[in-house]
């Protein structure tokens, strides 16, 4: 059996005079290179007063990527132009021997599900949800993420509590980037493809019932779906759809609903100027801009949870 190695998590300031004293830094470190030379994950943050705004990813090239974020994305993305003017921000930059593209996307997407989590945490940014199949090295995934966690956890404990106190959190137990089962996979596949088929043919008021008992995943089930469909969807053909729809989650239990409305702030599909996406029925229901425009209705059965979708 192989050997895993504790994985190497460099902690830089966010600016371009770092990234390359990192570059020059890892001519002289054999295992150096597994930060520059390897897929890596990296995690750019910036706090204040204890608390989070924090963006996930993962690269082949980390040096570039990096560059590209400092000086083109702040021109287009607001998240991108705050972590570059900010004076406190950092990035975690995590590299491992068995690193390799489908490992670095399992990772990335595990970080996500922790970090949306995290009390301390007040926006997540990211844009996909990348779950991955069978690969060469997935076998180690979970002893190789543990390490991860644990390192991070060991260079900042506020932003990287222990996996227990995630793991027990009501927002862990329905974010939208727990790993789906195969079931999950198919029933979200056959809900999008309707979803097309009421778009394409303008047909009003469709209803989707997903059922099962207590437990076989329908709740985390309509969060990916809800959280996906805002990204924007690709069709068969590999072009983007349903990146312009109106999406609602109507949630008739106070306490899901607050879990809701929380997952939904940091992933940034809320704001005060649209916090009723994630609301009770009645509340939403009785909009008229609702009413007029409905198009597909999902509604998961047994948990007064509902997803609304229009055009």
């Amino acid at each position: 059996m192989n050997r895993i190695r504790t994985p190497i998590v460099e902690t830089i300031y966010y600016d371009k005079k770092s990234l390359d004293q990192l570059r020059k830094d890892y001519q002289k470190n054999k295992y150096k290179k597994l930060i520059l030379d390897y897929p890596t994950v990296y995690i750019v943050t910036d706090e204040s007063k204890k608390k989070y705004n924090v963006y996930v990813g993962e690269t082949s090239d980390i040096y570039h990527l990096t560059i590209q974020h400092m000086n083109q994305d702040p021109l287009k993305r607001e998240d991108w132009k705050a972590f570059t003017e900010s004076k406190s921000s950092e990035m975690l930059v995590i590299g491992h021997e068995f690193f390799n593209k489908s490992l670095t996307l399992d990772i990335e997407n595990r970080l996500m599900l922790y970090l949306s989590s995290v009390d301390n945490v007040n926006h997540l940014y990211n844009r996909r949800s990348n779950q991955q199949n069978e690969y060469y090295t997935s076998e180690y995934f979970e002893e190789i993420f543990t390490k991860v966690w644990k390192e991070l956890h060991r260079k900042n404990s506020n932003l990287f509590p222990v996996e227990k106190v995630i793991k027990d959190s009501a927002v862990f137990k329905a974010s939208p980037f727990h790993k789906l089962t195969q079931e999950q996979i198919d029933a979200k596949e056959k809900i999008k493809t309707k979803i097309f088929e009421v778009l394409d043919t303008g047909l009003d008021g469709k209803l989707i019932f997903v059922t099962g008992a207590a437990g076989s995943g329908k709740t985390v089930l309509l969060s990916s779906l809800f959280y996906e469909l805002f990204q924007g969807v690709s069709d068969e053909d590999g072009q983007i759809q349903l990146e312009d729809l109106d999406n609602y989650l109507l949630v008739n239990h106070d306490q899901q609903l607050t879990v809701y409305q929380q997952i939904a702030t940091k992933l940034n599909l809320i704001n005060k100027q649209n916090e009723d996406r994630v609301s009770k029925p009645m509340r939403t229901i009785n909009d008229d801009k609702i009413e007029n425009n409905l198009q597909t209705n999902v509604s998961e059965s047994f948990t007064n949870l509902a997803f609304l979708s229009s055009g």
